[in-house]
């Protein structure tokens, strides 16, 4: 049987964090994933002999080799570096606001003092900065530090193992310390990566210069042919040489930073058209990628076989690989909270299935190369090891680079290609919402402004133009996503704009120095206002059964999508006897997770406690984490919602305390789901102590 050639891509992006106005980085990501996520991906790679492609967008390596000489100035940075004794009671409120910005649950909880840290933040009364010491906000600069190091960091001999033996009391020298071992660790990430393929231990592939989406510059009108009713912006944006520069332009970074030879090209979130595939062509690319959804919209009859998947198509003469979106989502959003083998060995499986079915086929998996490895174990390195190794050690399988299988395999040509991304096959995320529409129209007046100036002014306003029109700050525009650091996107957006203006020798319209992006209600936690006594059905018996619970606003605080298995309400609440939990999916659960699905609770109240209910199930399961744990059996119901009734006396709780809470949804072929996405949430216990609270003394 010849063997199933696994093309993998690792797309490694951030966004440019740069602020030509106020001229410094706003934001550390690009430094922090080179700490912890760049070199790591490499070397695990290296030390496996695993053959995989890594992407790098050019404005990343651009900010990369910044840091590396120097000539880049880091707000976050600076603020980690400063000396507390030094600070004013601003600087110490951000550190306590931002300083916390890690995945509570991998790099929180396990640590003592970093969680002793949260718990003083999450007291009430005074306001939060005030009641940190000098020392606790230098701890606290060194564990948010701490936290961003890697596999190979954490266990090399230096600062850093040094630093998490310590633990506390940290000095101005340790933290220093620690300062210079990261600088020194980003200083050689781009040069390892061009050594790397020099070997031709990987290849290196290359987006477009500022993550654009290709076929939105060309005409923004592709969004309607990507999915009937797309609302666009009143004015069309149609720039196709916009589109090609940047193209031009990023593979003319990739020959400078890597060294000159013919490249792929993953465009921005998998972003493709026809119009923006004969551009590539054009520009010399030598493959490109999308995923499934474009092909089975663009295959007479989809994807009814798909069988069809797994091979390498051509349109306007450009290869095409198509992403296989199940096993490439699986790794971004499904196996972090596995146990990492049986992570592994699961997708090794299903990759040895597809090799049975279609001998000497070929499946590629591309995906975020960086954010989804703080939610794995030891920063997935144990599940990217054993994957690799399951591979290199099968012999029907066989890892390839993506211009290995585009020399290797005959392509077939597609006779049209259906507009898209790689998010639900087509561009809502980027365009569509008001916000977004209007970012589209102040995009568009500025390029409309670009062809009225001289050579001199365009020379020195493009590159500002250029980076106004990467995907990065329409993503954060309109109501899809969320994070704390949305106004710093709005920010950056419109001070793009601005200095392209003010580059061109033309007044700034009034219109950019106020944000664009609507003022947003933060995540919040609504206390229950009176104890209930629900039924527990799995309905809503009666209106007034859950009237008085608390309620949560779930809203996602990462980066990354996944579109599936929303919860549209989480309720929660109790009374004498019980703490009661509602949980409201978009769909019902036994239809989202079968007849075999689990409701998994994960909870700190004074121990550790493991809580599951079963899609056909009449009761909840409760048990300590501990191993030999016996379980209690309590009321439960699954229907149009899913409810549980857990005894106060089994998880002894007392008035004041505190319950840490995330939830899983689990089909028999493993996780489907985990909330909330961004860390633990904290509900609080009052007793019979909570009525009076309603009454003002």
């Amino acid at each position: 049987m010849k063997a199933l050639n696994i093309v993998l891509v690792w797309h490694m992006h951030q966004p440019d964090y740069r602020d030509p106005v106020q001229g410094e980085a706003l934001l550390p990501w690009a430094f922090l994933h080179a700490v912890k996520d760049y070199g790591d991906m490499l070397q695990t790679a290296l030390d496996c002999g695993a053959r995989v492609t890594f992407n790098l967008v050019p404005t990343l390596v651009e900010q990369l080799e910044a840091y590396a000489s120097g000539a880049i100035r880091d707000r976050w940075l600076d603020m980690a570096g400063r000396n507390p004794e030094d600070l004013g009671d601003g600087d110490r409120a951000f550190l306590v606001e931002a300083f916390f910005s890690v995945h509570a649950e991998r790099h929180i909880q396990p640590h003592a003092r970093y969680r002793e840290l949260e718990d003083l933040r999450e007291q009430g009364g005074k306001p939060a900065w005030s009641r940190f010491t000098p020392q606790d906000l230098r701890d606290l600069q060194v564990w948010f530090l701490l936290a961003w190091s890697g596999h190979y960091l954490r266990r090399a001999p230096g600062v850093v193992t040094e630093l998490l033996t310590k633990g506390r009391h940290f000095d101005e020298e340790d933290k220093q310390r620690l300062l210079q071992c990261y600088r020194q660790t980003v200083k050689g990430i781009v040069g390892r990566y061009r050594e790397a393929e020099a070997r031709s231990s990987i290849e290196m592939s290359v987006t477009p210069y500022a993550h654009p989406i290709l076929p939105l510059l060309c005409d923004t009108g592709e969004a309607a042919r990507a999915r009937n009713g797309a609302v666009l912006p009143d004015t069309p944006f149609r720039f196709p040489e916009d589109a090609r520069r940047q193209v031009r332009l990023g593979l003319r970074c990739a020959d400078h930073y890597f060294g000159c030879g013919s490249r792929g090209i993953w465009p921005a979130e998998g972003g493709l058209s026809e119009a923006a595939v004969r551009i590539l062509a054009e520009e010399g690319a030598c493959w490109a990628a999308s995923d499934e959804a474009l092909l089975d919209k663009s295959l007479p009859g989809g994807l009814q076989d798909r069988r069809r998947l797994y091979r390498l198509y051509s349109f306007a003469g450009l290869p095409l690989l198509f992403r296989d979106c199940e096993l490439s989502d699986r790794i971004g959003f499904v196996y972090a909270s596995w146990p990492s083998r049986e992570a592994a060995d699961d997708l090794l499986d299903r990759l040895r299935s597809l090799a049975e079915r279609v001998p000497g086929g070929l499946v590629t998996l591309i995906l975020d190369g960086e954010n989804c490895w703080e939610r794995y174990e030891d920063n997935g390195y144990p599940f990217l090891e054993a994957f690799y190794r399951g591979i290199i050690e099968d012999p029907a399988l066989r890892l390839v680079t993506a211009s290995d299988a585009v020399s290797e395999h005959k392509t077939e040509p597609l006779d049209r290609l259906a507009p898209g991304s790689w998010i639900s096959g087509d561009f809502d995320i980027w365009i569509g919402h008001p916000e977004e529409n209007r970012a589209w129209e102040w995009l568009g007046a500025a390029r409309r402004t670009l062809q009225k100036t001289d050579d001199k002014a365009r020379a020195a306003a493009l590159p500002h133009l250029l980076r106004a029109e990467g995907s990065d700050w329409f993503w954060w525009f309109g109501d899809h996503h969320q994070t704390a650091q949305a106004a710093t996107f709005d920010r950056l957006f419109r001070h793009h704009l601005q200095a392209f203006y003010e580059a061109a020798s033309r007044s700034v319209p009034d219109y950019l120095r106020y944000p664009l992006r609507a003022t947003r209600r933060r995540s919040r936690v609504w206390e229950p206002t009176s104890m209930i006594r629900p039924v527990i059905d799995g309905r809503v018996t009666d209106y007034f059964e859950w009237l008085g619970a608390g309620s949560v606003d779930l809203a996602a605080g990462g980066a990354m999508h996944n579109t599936s298995f929303d919860l549209s309400g989480f309720y929660y609440g109790y009374d004498e006897r019980y703490f009661y939990l509602r949980f409201d999916f978009q769909s019902p659960m036994k239809q989202l997770a079968g007849p075999n699905g689990v409701l998994l609770l994960k909870m700190q109240a004074g121990a550790d406690w493991e809580i599951r209910l079963a899609s056909g199930g009449d009761r909840t399961e409760v048990k300590r984490s501990d191993a030999g744990s016996v379980a209690s059996y309590s009321p439960g119901a699954v229907g149009t919602i899913a409810e549980m009734a857990l005894p106060l006396e089994i998880l002894e709780l007392k008035a004041g305390d505190r319950l840490v809470l995330t939830w899983r949804l689990l089909a028999s072929e493993g996780e489907l789901a985990r909330w909330p996405a961004d860390g633990p949430l904290m509900l609080n216990y009052f007793g019979s102590d909570l009525e009076d609270r309603q009454w003002p003394l």
